[in-house]
């Protein structure tokens, strides 16, 4: 008995040790470049569920699929409505593993197992190394699971086993919550229904029980995703939620047609399975699959009311709805004109941000430092969205005008980026030195009149045909020598000031210095025939 157990043991940990490695490589493959591809191909449903299922595929966990989709979704790169079918076919994708598992490929394993040994050890993969490390790893868990089921083998022919499989098989509400206890811990729902296969084969379980088995995977799905989504909030977590809903919706509804079928005898589904071409293991793997393509269907039937009840279980935060950008998208880059309207505008919406973060320092009320770290993480998120869809009009072609408004556009981006972080920078300087004696009335005029000045640039750069550019170029001219007057003031006059304190009174009216520059920079990229005071009559 105990070398059939070490057998098992040992083909276990092989299984195992397969599967971590293969997801991980898969992971690799699976980076920066397909998640680029997946949020193309979310532009369509049915290429969005193809490229789940190819990515469930690859992973062979949806909750890893579902948690890749959530960060995608979180970075603004996918809307909800474009992630969910992502997920959905990712359901499907996890049951080609099982299904190839069913096939007896053996000399194949054994072929593949040697051949990418080899190139593992002596460093013949190059450039596709993670390719060869990712079929290395799946030869292992298949020549793990051959161990598994030679163990079994033996096991009917011991004393005792007829009683301890009557146990097992006794009950389809213990085996089905041992499969969703076991999805807990084991973070694959095909290596669990791999896993049901071979106690099946080996007798321990009957096909029911190996069948309920698989569908308490589904319930162990929503239960996982529960626990790792905790941290989760808003729009990421409505990823999670959609795909617990999903799941346990499929493994309940398949699970009570199975107790059904066995109460009432109707023929539901371990009859239809049994009319099926192909030896017990098939038929055990088309249950998993029947079960992921119920989700899926399920998905499909209820997708018109999703959305709106996922807003409703888990509403998006305010920095989330902030980070999302509101006028540029993919669509608009089929006409280049149209796009650099909206690009302008997304622009301007960032450049309206600026003073906001400097809102709660002018206020009588408590500086609120995570708002201004609020606004500066959306700034770099949308920022960085800018940015690629500017690079994506760029690489058209497109006649003279356009191309200077696209320069254009390009250039402010960048004085946009920087005073984002100035500003920021500003702020964060400026609560750091609350309290420090003799710093007050220097701190309190330097963000009055920063933001005074950035609420007057702001406004003339969104009206330009009514902006006074002599005088804002006046407004934001060079400050370096009275700013230093100012220093060396307020140094003189208050020497209990600590050299901590000093240095950041001098960091401060830097910054204060550099602002107004980066804001001339703005003022100069007006177009010149923006009005004058004289052309209104003033002077």
């Amino acid at each position: 008995m105990l070398p059939l157990i070490a057998l098992f043991l040992a083909g276990l940990g092989l299984f195992f040790h397969g599967l971590s490695g293969l997801r991980q490589s898969m992971q690799g493959l699976a980076s920066r470049r397909v998640r680029r591809w997946l949020a193309r191909w979310a532009q369509s449903p049915l290429r969005a569920g193809a490229g789940g299922f190819g990515l469930g595929a690859l992973t062979q966990s949806v909750t890893a699929v579902a948690f890749i989709v959530a960060s995608l979704v979180g970075g603004g790169l996918l809307t909800v409505r474009r992630a969910l079918p992502i997920v959905a076919g990712a359901n499907l994708g996890t049951a080609v593993l099982v299904l190839l598992a069913s096939f007896d490929v053996h000399l194949a394993v054994l072929l593949l197992l040697g051949f990418m040994g080899i190139a593992v050890a002596f460093d013949l993969g190059g450039r596709g190394r993670a390719v060869v490390l990712a079929l290395f790893f799946a030869a292992l868990l298949f020549f793990g699971l051959r161990q598994m089921r030679e163990a079994f083998v033996p096991l009917p022919h011991l004393p005792g086993f007829a009683r301890v499989a009557a146990i097992a098989q006794s009950s389809l509400v213990a085996t089905f919550l041992l499969g969703a206890g076991l999805r807990l811990f084991i973070q694959s729902s095909p290596a669990i229904a791999i896993i049901a296969i071979t106690l099946s084969q080996g007798g321990l379980l009957g096909e029911e029980q190996a069948i309920a088995m698989m569908f308490g995977t589904g319930l162990g799905v929503g239960g996982a995703v529960f626990l790792l989504a905790s941290n989760l909030r808003g729009v990421p977590r409505q990823i999670a939620l959609y795909q617990a809903l999903m799941s346990m919706t499929a493994g309940g509804v398949a699970a009570g047609a199975l107790a059904l079928e066995r109460l009432t005898g109707w023929p539901l589904l371990v009859h239809q399975l049994r009319a099926l071409p192909g030896g017990e293991a098939l038929r055990l793997a088309s249950a998993f699959v029947a079960m992921q393509l119920l989700s899926v269907v399920l998905a499909a039937v209820a997708s018109r009311w999703t959305v709106p009840l996922l807003e409703r279980l888990s509403p998006a935060t305010a920095v989330q709805e902030l980070t999302r950008p509101q006028f540029i998208q993919e669509e608009a880059l089929r006409d280049p004109e149209s796009a650099l309207v909206l690009a302008a505008k997304e622009q301007q919406r960032l450049l309206g941000w600026l003073p906001q973060m400097l809102d709660p320092l002018c206020g009588e009320t408590e500086v609120t430092r995570l708002s201004a770290e609020n606004l500066h993480a959306a700034g770099l998120s949308v920022g960085a969205e800018l940015r690629a869809f500017l690079d994506a009009i760029g690489g058209q072609q497109v006649d003279a005008a356009t191309a200077g408004c696209w320069l254009e556009l390009q250039r402010r981006q960048s004085l946009v980026t920087a005073l984002g972080e100035t500003t920021y920078e500003f702020a964060d300087t400026w609560e750091r030195m609350r309290g420090a004696a003799g710093s007050e009335a220097l701190r309190r005029s330097l963000v009055e009149g920063l933001h005074a000045l950035t609420c007057v640039v702001v406004e003339a750069v969104e009206r330009p045909a009514e902006a006074d550019r002599v005088l804002l170029l006046a407004m934001t001219a060079d400050r370096g020598e009275m700013m230093e007057k100012r220093r060396r003031g307020i140094l003189a006059a208050s020497p209990e000031l600590d050299p901590e304190a000093r240095l950041q009174l001098v960091h401060l009216t830097s910054l204060f210095e550099r602002e107004v520059w980066l804001l001339r920079q703005l003022v100069q990229s007006l177009p010149e025939q923006a009005g004058t005071g004289a052309d209104r009559g003033e002077g």
